[in-house]
C-alpha cells in the first residue's frame, strides 16, 4: 500500500520535526539552567570565603598601628602569597593604611570604592569590578572594623580570572554533554516518528479504500497505544458503515414522521401536481383525508382561489413563491403558502395508474413543497391595529379642530384684539402640548409592544430611579397645594429591570397622582421589598377610582372621567404604557381605589 512508505510523507516530517524542536529547547534550558546555578554557586562560595578572610586579618589591621608600615607590607605579603588574596586596611576617611599588592603611598583615597560605601550601611560590602590598580576584574568584600587605633574598613579581594576559568571549563563540559544528549534524543525521536506515522498512514489507506466503496478494507497493525484505539475505531467504523446504509430507509420514515408531527401544513406535489405526501397539519387545514388525497392533483382535491397560478409561478421562476389563499368550510381560514421547487418527486404507485409515458414525464417534472401557514390570528390582529389607528384618529381629531378653529378665528381679525389674541394663543399651546403629549405616548407604547421580549433587564437601583423621578415631580406637587413625600429610596433595593422603562412607569404613576389629588392634599411613594420582588407604591388622596372601572384603566385611551382628563392633558395611555412595561420586566401591577378616598398603584419587579 502506498501509504506505508512513511519516510518521506510530510506527517513523518513535522512530528520528527517537532520532536526535535522540544529535544532542542530542552537542551538549551538545561544547559543555561546548569550554566546560571554553576556560576550563582562559584559567586555566593567566594562571598562567603572572602567574609571570613576578613575576620582572620581583623587582628593583623588592629595592630596596624603597633606594627608599623614595614612590618604590616611583610605580613601582608605573606598572606598574599598564602592565599592569593589582595587585603587593604583603610582608615575612616578612605585613606589606604596597607595593601598586599601596592604601595600605600601611590594609591589614592578608596573612600569612594562601592564596597567601601555599602560596608558603611550593611554588615559587608561586596562588589564585583575591574580593579584599576592590578589592571583585572576583582571580587571585594568590604567590612568595617578597627585598623589601628581608629575605626577604619578591613577589605580582601580575590581575582575572578580563576573562578572564570572554572566556569569555562564546567560550561565545556556541559556542552558537550547536552550535545550528546541532544544526537542522541534526535535518533530516537527519529525512531518514534517512524513507530508513530507507520499506522497512521496505513490507516490514511484504509480510509481511501472506504471512501471507494471497499467497506472490506481494514487495518492490519495496530500498535497497543491512542494511534491503535483510533485504528481500531476506524476498523469498527468501517464494519457499521454498511448497517448505517441499511437505516437510512427508516430514517426517511423517521423524518416523514417528523413532517406529520408540524403545526405548519407541509404539501409535496410531483412535476403533474399530484400529491405525494401530506402531513397531518396539511390536512387539518385544508380538510382533506390522506387516502383521498394522495395521487390525485392537488387543485383538484383542495378548492383555494390562486393555488394553481401559485404552483406554476414557482416552477417557471424555479424560486420560491409566496400567496395569501382563502380556505373556506365551517370556518374561514387566511393561508399564507409558500411553494419550493425541489427535485422530482416520485408518487408511490404513479406507473400503476399513468400510462409509461405519462409516469416518464413526471419523473423528469419539477416538484414542489407547499407549506401552509395559519394566519387567520395574526391577521385578526391586524384589524385589531387597523380599529387602534382608528381610535388613535378620533383622539388627534379633536385638538386638531380646535386649534383649526382658533387659527381661523385669529386670521379672521381676533388677532387685533390683544386680549382674545393672548386667550387663543394660549389655548392653541394648550391643544400643542395634549397633541405632543398624546404622540410621544404612543411612540412609547408601540416601542414597548413591539420590542418587549428585547427589553435589556439588567441590574437598577429602584431607590435611585424613583427619587429622582419624585423631585423632578415637587414642582407640579407644590404649584398644586400636594404635598409630596418619599419613603424608602434610602435602601439599596436592586431589581431587574430597564432603567429607562423604571423611570417611565414611577413618572406616569406620580404624574397620574398628583393630576388627580385636588389640593390640600398628599402623594406619598414607598419603594421597598419583599422575598423575592423590589416594590414601588403610589399612594394619593385623590378623587379615587369607581370599582366598576378598575378591571378597565389600564386599556389602551380608557378614562374613568374623560372630561378631566382631557382637562388635565392626559391621553388614557399612560397606564397602558406602564402595563406593558412591567409585563416586559416579569413584574406584577395592581391598584386599589375608593371613590373620594384615593388610590394606592403598586408595582413588583423581580429582584436581582
Amino acid at each position: 500500500m502506498q501509504g506505508l512508505r512513511v519516510g518521506g510523507t510530510r506527517f513523518f516530517w513535522r512530528l520528527f520535526a517537532t520532536y526535535s524542536a522540544v529535544v532542542l529547547t530542552t537542551a538549551l534550558i538545561a544547559y543555561f539552567l546548569v550554566a546560571r546555578t554553576q556560576n550563582a554557586a562559584l559567586s555566593a562560595g567566594l562571598e562567603r570565603t572572602l567574609k571570613s578572610a576578613t575576620f582572620l586579618v581583623q587582628p593583623l589591621a588592629a595592630d596596624a598601628d603597633r606594627l608599623g608600615a614595614p612590618k604590616l607590607a611583610e605580613e601582608l605579603e605573606r598572606l598574599r602569597a598564602a592565599t592569593g588574596y589582595r587585603i587593604t586596611f583603610l582608615r575612616a576617611d578612605g585613606g589606604v593604611v596597607a595593601d598586599s599588592h601596592e604601595d600605600p603611598v601611590v594609591m589614592d583615597n578608596h573612600g569612594a570604592r562601592p564596597e567601601v560605601l555599602r560596608a558603611r550601611d550593611e554588615p559587608f560590602g561586596v562588589a564585583q569590578r575591574y580593579s584599576k590598580t592590578v589592571r583585572y576584574e576583582m571580587l571585594y568584600v568590604a567590612r568595617r572594623d578597627r585598623v589601628g587605633d581608629e575605626l577604619g574598613t578591613v577589605r580582601v579581594a580575590m581575582p575572578l580570572v580563576e573562578v572564570q576559568e572554572r566556569l569555562a571549563k564546567a560550561r565545556g563540559a556541559a556542552v558537550a554533554g547536552t550535545g550528546v544528549g541532544l544526537v542522541a534524543a534526535l535518533v530516537l525521536s527519529l525512531f518514534v516518528a517512524r513507530r508513530t506515522t507507520a499506522p497512521i498512514a496505513e490507516m490514511r489507506g484504509v480510509a481511501e479504500e472506504l471512501r471507494r466503496g471497499n467497506y472490506a478494507a481494514r487495518v492490519a497493525r495496530l500498535p497497543n497505544d491512542e494511534v491503535g484505539v483510533l485504528g481500531d475505531t476506524l476498523n469498527r467504523l468501517a464494519g457499521e458503515v454498511a448497517q448505517r446504509l441499511s437505516h437510512l430507509a427508516r430514517e426517511d420514515a423517521r423524518l416523514r414522521a417528523i413532517l406529520a408531527g408540524m403545526v405548519e401544513g407541509v404539501v409535496a406535489v410531483d412535476g403533474e401536481d399530484r400529491i405525494a405526501f401530506l402531513n397531518r397539519g396539511a390536512r387539518r387545514l385544508l380538510s382533506v383525508e390522506e387516502d383521498e388525497a394522495v395521487g390525485h392533483r392537488l387543485w383538484e382535491v383542495v378548492r383555494l382561489a390562486g393555488l394553481e397560478e401559485l404552483l406554476a409561478q414557482a416552477r417557471e421562476s424555479g424560486e420560491v413563491q409566496r400567496r395569501e389563499l382563502e380556505a373556506g368550510g365551517p370556518s374561514v381560514r387566511t393561508l399564507e403558502a409558500h411553494a419550493s421547487p425541489i427535485e422530482s418527486v416520485q408518487v408511490q404507485g404513479a406507473e400503476d395508474d399513468a400510462a409509461p409515458a405519462e409516469a416518464e414525464a413526471a419523473a423528469r417534472g419539477t416538484g414542489l413543497v407547499i407549506v401552509l401557514h395559519d394566519v387567520t390570528e395574526l391577521r385578526r390582529l391586524e384589524r385589531v391595529r387597523r380599529d387602534f389607528v382608528a381610535n388613535v384618529s378620533h383622539e388627534l381629531k379633536t385638538p386638531l379642530a380646535a386649534i383649526r378653529g382658533f387659527v381661523e378665528t385669529l386670521l379672521s381679525g381676533a388677532q387685533e384684539e390683544a386680549d382674545v389674541r393672548e386667550r387663543f394663543l394660549s389655548r392653541i399651546d394648550d391643544n400643542v402640548g395634549r397633541l405632543s403629549h398624546l404622540v410621544t405616548d404612543l411612540l412609547s407604547l408601540a416601542r414597548i409592544e413591539g420590542q418587549a421580549h428585547a427589553i435589556q433587564r439588567v441590574p437598577v437601583d429602584l431607590g435611585d430611579v424613583v427619587r429622582a423621578v419624585a423631585e423632578r415631580a415637587h414642582g407640579a406637587a407644590e404649584r398644586k397645594g400636594v404635598t409630596l413625600s418619599i419613603e424608602g429610596c434610602e435602601d439599596g433595593v436592586s431589581v431587574l429591570g430597564d432603567a429607562e422603562g423604571l423611570t417611565q412607569i414611577a413618572n406616569n404613576l406620580l404624574e397620574n397622582a398628583v393630576n388627580y389629588t385636588p389640593g390640600p392634599g398628599r402623594v406619598s411613594v414607598r419603594v421597598s421589598r419583599t422575598a423575592t420582588r423590589g416594590v414601588i407604591e403610589v399612594t394619593d388622596t385623590g378623587v379615587g377610582i369607581p370599582r366598576d372601572d378598575l378591571r378597565r384603566i389600564f386599556e389602551r385611551f380608557y378614562r374613568v372621567d374623560k372630561a378631566r382628563s382631557r382637562e388635565l392633558g392626559g391621553t388614557g395611555l399612560g397606564l397602558s404604557i406602564v402595563r406593558n412595561l412591567v409585563q416586559a420586566m416579569h413584574g406584577h401591577v395592581h391598584v386599589d381605589s375608593e371613590v373620594g378616598q384615593g388610590s394606592t398603584f403598586r408595582v413588583e419587579i423581580p429582584l436581582v
